[in-house]
């Protein structure tokens, strides 16, 4: 609390100086123009809630002067309801205050013109000014104050509204008029392809969280900061703009434009849906889910759409052709224990080196002839024919559903946290 400044000749002089300065009928109007014509911003102010302004800065002198003490900040709401009203008027915080400050300067001078026609003594004129000087700075202070409160608040409350845009826009749909207002306050070309995305942390990100978090290993959580700069990071590599907000374990949204090949984000499974119209992102988010769910059930790692995953998205479409073929290719190896296991090993290699057997042996690595000899029992064992088209895309399709012995299973699903 600010002690009171010892007046002691106020008085009825004080008195008549402060009455007069009341009825002082040019000094509104001479400072609004001062305002208009010395800062930015109050050229679209209205007068009537400018020179209301003005007459309560006014009314605050006065009741300052009187009392003889300036108020601490978190007594003078004029100065909080100022900085909200002019923030909704567009003036910057730096021209409120600038304002009040032009302000005071204009009421001080008009004290002194007015102070030796009531008689007031020079050095009261002094205290009267170091008054009013303290009540600026106590009014810029919560000024301040309500300014970054409200900033926040209104920060907030933006984040809120992008955020259900962008879930009603990608998940469920709007409206054609709601999602073209919204499109253009967020920066979103209204005619422009988009695609749906679903990223969340990817498996080898979760054990790491898990560690470090001392959790236990089957408790499922992600750090949406660290989900959401990856993302951007990854926006940033690839050459795209993502707008994302969280959802689930991690984060939902869209993409703008056409990642470029071979970018994949660090510690994220990221799954796109195919690029369309604004009104039709629910569908490609639809796909986008699909398209994690058999990233996840195949152990894909990083990013995967339809034309990444390609037949494997069947793996998941069709579960019941996935168990038929599981049973037919791979079922009967688990008789064999760990050789069983060696001839997954050793059929994988050979799909994924073209059925070149050299490369295959090398990749394992085995001997040639040991690996000639593995693909002959695993065709005895399953009756599966090597050299047969057919037979090859249904042992692509088992083992793809099947992850490799001691890897993951997959990233978890965007799902998994909704």
């Amino acid at each position: 609390m600010a002690h009171p400044r010892s007046l002691p000749a106020a008085g009825a002089a004080l008195d008549r100086m402060l009455d007069a300065l009341e009825h002082e009928e040019s000094l509104v109007p001479e400072i609004s123009s001062a305002i208009r014509t010395a800062l930015p911003g109050y050229g679209e102010v209205p007068s009537a809630s400018l020179e209301a302004s003005i007459h309560r800065n006014i009314d605050l002198s006065i009741r300052t002067v009187r009392r003889g003490a300036s108020p601490d900040a978190e007594q003078i709401a004029e100065a909080e309801e100022l900085a909200v009203e002019r923030m909704g008027q567009g003036v910057p915080l730096g021209s409120v205050l600038a304002g009040f400050r032009l302000c005071m300067t204009e009421i001080l001078d008009r004290l002194r013109r007015l102070a030796p026609a009531h008689g007031l003594p020079a050095e009261e004129v002094l205290v009267v000014a170091t008054l009013l000087w303290s009540l600026g700075d106590s009014f810029s202070t919560r000024a301040v104050i309500g300014h970054q409160e409200r900033s926040i608040a209104q920060a907030v409350a933006d984040s809120g509204r992008r955020s259900r845009w962008l879930i009603e826009a990608v998940m469920t749909g709007l409206p054609r008029t709601e999602l073209l207002s919204g499109a253009a306050a967020y920066g979103v070309p209204g005619e422009a392809p988009a695609r749906a995305l679903i990223a969340a942390p990817s498996a080898r990100q979760m054990e790491n969280w898990q560690l470090e978090n001392g959790q236990p290993e089957n408790e499922d959580r992600s750090d949406a900061a660290d989900t959401a700069h990856r993302l951007q990071d990854w926006a940033a590599r690839a050459g795209v703009e993502v707008l994302s907000t969280p959802h689930g374990m991690g984060e939902g949204g869209l993409v703008l434009g056409e990642p470029a090949v071979g970018v994949d984000p660090e510690g994220l499974s990221l799954a796109l849906g195919p690029p369309g119209p604004l009104a039709r992102l629910p569908e490609s988010f639809v796909a986008a889910s699909r398209v994690q769910t058999a990233a996840a059930r195949v152990g894909h790692r990083g990013l995967a759409d339809l034309g990444t995953l390609s037949w494997r998205m069947g793996i998941t479409a069709s579960p019941e052709a996935t168990e038929l073929l599981r049973r037919r290719h791979l079922e009967p190896l688990r008789a064999e224990g760990a050789f069983g296991q060696l001839l997954q090993e050793t059929v994988r290699a050979y799909l994924a080196h073209g059925l070149n057997i050299p490369r295959a042996a090398a990749s394992i690595p085995v001997h040639v002839n040991t690996l000639r000899y593995r693909l002959k029992r695993f065709q005895e064992l399953t009756g599966a024919d090597l050299h047969e088209p057919e037979h090859l895309i249904e042992v692509s399709w088992a083992l793809a559903a099947e992850p490799e012995h001691g890897r993951p299973a997959g990233s978890p699903t965007f799902a998994d946290g909704a």
